[in-house]
């Protein structure tokens, strides 16, 4: 018996902690070092809540292309798709990812005695992350979970599991304090035990200059953003200024995405476009390029075998109202659709030039031209960019396809000049319109500028869908897998149809 009992001790001690032991698996382990969670967390903001899905939604809405098939044909044609929960899921889901990870990594470098305690770049890059997909979030469906969202215990189970909504306000105050804090921590360094971020930051291998240049930009975007709540606009437009001033330079510090190989990874609306066939070229964008005289619409559309450089035979899908079909099958498309390695852009140099033009002009500061000449060419190359991925990728036999800074040069001096001195304004938020149309998944962006636009009462963006009188999405409606777990964004979805009638918050609207 004694023996028995001495094996039956054996076994319950082996069972607490032999057994743990066991079935730990080391190559799968629970935790990481911080730098390890920046890469996913980079590549997921860049291919998913950059250059997927929002991207394509907000691609049909600004009439940057046109739905014709499955998904894309609804949304085009206001057929439940815009309202629906599950038309975002997928992405809104990627994007809370990418906010846990973010604050997974700024607690890992506050965490006193941790490994990755006084990695101050690392948790600066973090900061300036989890600002930016919060942002996305707030500005594509208004008031969302963020403060408790992606939060978690210490055995990594999520702290709240019904976290509560955020007005919009709030977060974009967390915005700006988190890009604040980043500016503080890029003028420290990565002195942890787990070391620096180097290749691990796929962006800007850890360098914290373009990091801080980066977190100045998005000050700009974001202040831009909320001119029309601004208590003092005036301070505001020089402070976006002052921000772009402090941000890049040049193309070459763009905060982009630049890792696609062409096989195991690809640009999202090449691989979109690839599987689904779903967006043919719009006719809205078309008539725009022929309205301004812009010889952009010599190199961007595409019959699927070369590009079309005769306007004349170019086939685009009427908006609103397309025949349903593949591409190829009825209408030509956009030639950037087949951009395969083509950068994705969290946010360009053209983007910084184009805010620092409409607020140069909105103070009648006589500098607006020459900014708004410099972001046109500047648009014109990273065109060239997205044009020559297609090329390389699928138009071998067409060497001509550069725009060149030649072109875009005439193009501003023969053409932009002139509706620039009758209407500086509205050729600036045009051309910055046109030049977010494109493969980096800048359509976002447009989306929001015209909403922001509309608010104000600047009508500067012509829009040709029928349905928009009544159906245009004033917001993405909230996705369906915290419909349904979550009881407060259950609550505030009801049946989608408030997004037809509901502004965001800095758009006009209460939430």
């Amino acid at each position: 018996m004694a023996a028995f009992a001495l094996i039956a001790f054996a076994t319950a001690g082996c069972s607490e902690d032999r057994m743990d032991a066991i079935n730990k698996r080391n190559d799968n382990p629970l935790d990481v070092p911080a730098k390890f969670l920046i890469t996913d967390v980079l590549t997921s903001t860049a291919f998913n809540t950059v250059g997927g899905d929002f991207s394509f939604y907000a691609s049909v809405y600004m009439e940057h292309e046109t739905g014709i098939y499955h998904q894309m044909y609804h949304a085009e044609t206001r057929n439940g798709e815009p309202a629906a929960p599950a038309t975002y899921d997928h992405m809104w889901s990627a994007t809370y990812v990418n906010i846990k990870n973010a604050k997974i990594v700024i607690a890992k470098c506050l965490e006193e005695g941790g490994a990755d305690y006084g990695n101050d770049v690392t948790l600066g890059v973090a900061e300036v992350m989890l600002a930016y997909n919060a942002a996305v979030l707030t500005d594509l469906f208004g008031d969302v979970p963020f403060t408790e969202a992606g939060e978690i215990n210490p055995d990594g189970t999520p702290k709240y599991m019904q976290p509560r909504i955020d007005r919009q306000e709030d977060i974009y105050r967390a915005v700006f304090d988190l890009l604040d804090e980043a500016i503080i921590h890029f003028n420290g360094s990565d002195a942890g035990v787990t070391g620096a971020l180097g290749d691990r930051d796929l962006i800007y291998e850890g360098n914290k200059r373009f990091w801080r240049q980066a977190a100045y930009g998005l000050k700009a975007r974001y202040t831009m953003r909320l001119l029309g709540r601004s208590a003092y606009p005036a301070v505001d437009l020089e402070n976006i200024i002052s921000y772009v001033d402090h941000s890049f330079t040049n193309a070459a510090e763009e905060l982009k995405f630049n890792h696609y190989d062409g096989d195991s990874n690809v640009n999202p609306l090449f691989g979109f476009n690839y599987s689904r066939e779903a967006l043919g070229a719009s006719q809205s964008l078309f008539n725009k390029f022929v309205a301004c005289k812009d010889p952009r619409i010599n190199r961007y559309f595409s019959d699927g075998m070369k590009i079309i450089t005769d306007p004349d035979e170019v086939i685009p899908a009427p908006n609103g109202n397309p025949i349903p079909s593949l591409q190829g099958e009825i209408y030509d498309r956009s030639s950037v659709t087949f951009s395969l390695v083509a950068p994705t852009q969290l946010l360009s140099y053209h983007e910084l030039l184009f805010l620092k033009a409409e607020a140069l002009s909105r103070l009648n500061h006589s500098d607006a031209e020459a900014a708004l000449k410099e972001a046109v060419m500047a648009a014109f190359a990273n065109l060239d960019v997205s044009i020559g991925a297609s090329v390389n990728s699928y138009f071998e036999f067409f060497e001509d396809y550069e725009l060149g800074a030649e072109a875009a040069g005439n193009y501003f001096d023969t053409e932009v000049a002139a509706r620039f001195h009758t209407a500086p304004l509205q050729e600036i938020m045009l051309q910055k319109y046109l030049a977010f149309a494109g493969a980096s998944g800048e359509s976002i962006e447009a989306y929001n500028d015209y909403r922001r636009l509309k608010y104000l009462r600047e009508n500067f963006i012509s829009l040709a869908n029928s349905h928009n009188a009544t159906l245009f999405p004033h917001r993405f409606s909230y996705g369906a897998s915290d419909v349904v777990a979550n009881n407060a964004v259950k609550n505030a979805c009801g049946d989608g149809s408030y997004v037809y009638t509901e502004p965001v918050w800095w758009a006009g609207g209460y939430r």
